[in-house]
This record gives structure tokens, C-alpha cells and sequence, in this order.
């Protein structure tokens, strides 16, 4: 039986991952953090769920360290047979708004004047790493948007849509015709424990291959609560290219799920909505 190393599993991506192992009967070993065992053991198969997300802006040198730092140390010092490291489909945020679906080999632009742009460097940085620092052993999934489990405190967009929603009221900052990619979390796991499992090389998207817009979400999210909503003056419109999921529908098997139905039922969405699946 392999071994199954969760760098990161206090956080709902890792923890969800570990359970998903145990379950299917892996041997999972979920270290805590700065616990020396890694350096000493051998880990198998490891997920690196480690990272800084929401408030990346406020915590530069600890974003890098999460990012990179721990990763080059480990490509360096530790015994695996496989890593897979966790990215983000974040980083597609400077390819424009455009429909051309975001495929793994897109040219990337960053911007290092941009503090918020320092979140796609550090995980470019360790995707690189990962690419030609670990003589073949390991890959990179580009995680998009993590909606469901256990991150009812989360302050992502839809846990705090959803506290809002219950206190009766939405106010939303940034417009409704905004649109990103969203997967669940049980179809994010599934893919990435193949992955673990697998032979798999170079870049991976997981996603939903969905583009949804905040209007969808507010739609099932009123259908549920009844909350009313506001919209701030001048909200931008946030808008990240379509995500080609072609790899891992070819080779995880993967048939991710409608993002706002996997949330919501029975909410369905109007077919005129003009968003599909990049590949299907």
C-alpha cells in the first residue's frame, strides 16, 4: 500500500483530502506543521496543499515561504515518489477577459508593481520548481475555486455570501456580470488523488470548466434565503477567462459537476445563460 503525505491538511482543501484517503483505505500521514518527520521519513506520495489565499496582500514574506520556500527544501532534502503541487487558476487573472478557454500552455503576464500579483508569482515560482527541480517526480494542478465542506468561516466569496445571505441581507462589492471558475470539493479531491496516484506530468487545470457569474450564484442564493441584495457603486466587473479542463476529463476521467447546482439542487439555471464547459 503507498503512503500518502497531506502537506497543509489543517486547511479545508487538505483536510477534505485526507478524509477522502482514509476512506478509501490509504495510508495517510498528515504532519503538522514544522513537524520534523518529514525530513526523516519516507513520505510517498505527496499532496502539497500548503499556502496563504485571502490575505496573501497583507502577508508577502509568509506567502513566499508557503509557496516556495517549504517546497524548495523539500524538492532538496525529503524522500517522495510523487508530489503534486497545489496552484491556482488565479493566475490566468492577467490573461484578459477574453472567451479563448485557458488552457495549460497559455502565456502568462505578471506584473511585480502589483501586490496582488505576488500571489501569481510565488505560485508560478513553485509550478517552475515543481517542472525542473524535481527530475520528473512531480506535477502541478491549478486549483480554481473550492466551493462546499467544512469553510462555513472562509472568507472567500461564497462562505461570505452565504453569512451574509443568513443575516438576510447580500452586498455585493464587485459587479454582477463577474465571472469565474468553480469547482466542488468532492470532484477537486477525486482528481487530485489520481493525480497523487498517477503518472501524470506537467500542468494540470482542475476546475469545473464552468465560468459562472455572480448573478447565477445571487439567483440560487435568493431562491434559497429569500435575502435581498445591494451592489456597490461602481463594483468593477472581475472577469477570468473560461478554463479548459480537457486534461483531466482525458486522463482522471473527470466529469466535474455544475458548481451552483452541487451548492444548490435545486436551483437551476436559465439555459440562455450563455456559459458552458470549455471541453467537453
Amino acid at each position: 500500500m503507498s503512503r500518502f503525505t497531506i502537506l497543509g491538511a489543517s486547511g479545508t482543501v487538505g483536510r477534505a483530502l485526507a478524509e477522502y484517503l482514509r476512506a478509501s483505505g490509504e495510508n495517510v500521514f498528515a504532519p503538522m506543521r514544522g513537524e520534523d518527520a518529514i525530513w526523516r521519513e519516507d513520505l510517498g506520495r505527496v499532496i502539497y496543499c500548503i499556502g496563504v489565499t485571502a490575505d496573501f496582500r497583507t502577508r508577502p514574506l509568509e506567502t513566499i515561504e508557503a509557496h516556495v520556500t517549504v517546497l524548495h527544501r523539500l524538492l532538496a532534502e525529503a524522500r517522495f515518489e510523487r508530489l503534486v503541487y497545489l496552484s491556482s487558476t488565479r493566475i490566468y487573472g492577467g490573461a484578459g477577459a477574453d472567451d479563448a478557454p485557458a488552457r495549460e500552455d497559455r502565456a502568462l503576464s505578471v506584473d511585480p508593481h502589483s501586490g496582488s500579483d505576488l500571489y501569481n508569482l510565488s505560485k508560478l515560482m513553485g509550478e517552475s520548481l515543481c517542472l525542473h527541480g524535481s527530475k520528473g517526480r512531480a506535477c502541478v494542478a491549478r486549483l480554481s475555486n473550492v466551493v462546499g465542506g467544512d469553510d462555513k468561516d472562509s472568507e472567500n466569496f461564497l462562505p461570505s455570501l452565504l453569512r451574509e445571505a443568513r443575516a438576510g441581507h447580500v452586498h455585493l462589492r464587485s459587479a454582477l456580470d463577474s465571472a469565474k471558475d468553480y469547482i466542488h470539493i468532492e470532484d477537486a479531491v477525486a482528481v487530485l488523488s489520481t493525480l497523487a496516484k498517477g503518472p501524470s506530468q506537467g500542468i494540470y487545470n482542475v476546475a469545473s470548466g464552468i465560468r459562472t457569474p455572480h448573478s447565477e450564484w445571487i439567483a440560487a442564493i435568493q431562491a434559497a434565503t429569500g435575502a435581498t441584495l445591494s451592489v456597490e457603486a461602481n463594483a468593477p466587473r472581475i472577469l477570468f477567462p473560461p478554463i479548459d479542463i480537457t486534461r483531466i476529463r482525458t486522463e482522471c476521467r473527470a466529469q466535474p459537476r455544475s458548481p451552483v447546482e452541487s451548492i444548490f439542487p435545486d436551483f437551476r439555471a436559465v439555459p440562455s445563460r450563455g456559459e458552458k464547459s470549455a471541453c467537453k
